[in-house]
């Protein structure tokens, strides 16, 4: 993809401001409140559960969380440019963080983060709408939650020892941002977290020289949906 100066700029500016929102990551996971568990989860399953408090206050953690959001925004600065779409989207990469860490770490997703955001997200997806004129960006943004929430749900109802109910709440979470952008987009997520999924089972099935019993599929998602936002917008300009 050939990036003009616009988009250069963009590429620039959204990472810087995503990197500084990735500092406040531990700080966002600090102050989480403990979770419950979900329908169909036992807590004996989770025996070794990390507390949010001490999870956030990791070493390194918040300069692995600023340079991994500085590259998220640095990708949809260069993919969109300076579009309608970089406000949800932005919002959502210190949150998309957040919760990639606390998932890996821990095999939950919170719905006290969740759930908040979908509100911000909606939010953002609507004022986009009103900014361009076109009431169908957030009609689009109302589909995807619905389609990609209902697939994963028919997922996790079909096999839930295979993924988490939080999966299903990401997903919707996912769908809403990435919906005004089509639905090629909202496939292509999926295809991608699929794979994504796949070649990173084993390792980190065997991480730390031990066999996981909890593989977390939140992960797959967060990349999926980033990488469908800038594998698309790729397709698109080609």
């Amino acid at each position: 993809m050939d990036l003009d100066g616009g988009r250069m700029l963009a590429a620039l500016v959204v990472a810087l401001v995503c990197a500084v929102l990735g500092l406040a990551v531990p700080w966002l996971i600090a102050r989480l409140p403990e979770p419950t568990p979900d329908p169909g989860e036992d807590p004996a399953d989770f025996p070794d559960k990390v507390p949010y408090a001490e999870l956030g206050a990791r070493r390194q953690l918040r300069l692995r969380s600023a340079a991994a959001c500085g590259t998220a925004g640095a990708l949809l600065g260069a993919a969109l440019g300076w579009s309608w779409a970089l406000p949800w989207l932005v919002f959502l990469v210190p949150v998309c963080c957040a919760l990639t860490v606390i998932d890996y770490v821990t095999w939950y997703l919170p719905t006290r983060l969740i759930a908040p955001s979908y509100l911000v997200v909606g939010a953002l997806v609507a004022l986009g709408a009103v900014a361009t004129g076109d009431v169908r960006v957030l009609l689009a943004g109302v589909l995807g939650a619905i389609g990609l929430g209902a697939y994963y749900g028919l997922l996790w109802f079909i096999s839930p020892r295979m993924m988490a109910f939080g999966d299903v709440r990401l997903a919707g979470l996912l769908g809403l941002a990435l919906g005004p952008f089509g639905t090629g987009t909202v496939i292509l997520s999926v295809l991608l977290a699929g794979v994504i999924g796949v070649l990173g089972y084993l390792p980190l099935r065997w991480v730390g020289n031990a066999i996981r019993r909890h593989v977390p599929f939140g992960p797959f998602l967060v990349l999926g949906a980033l990488g469908a936002v800038v594998l698309g917008q790729a397709l698109a300009a080609a």
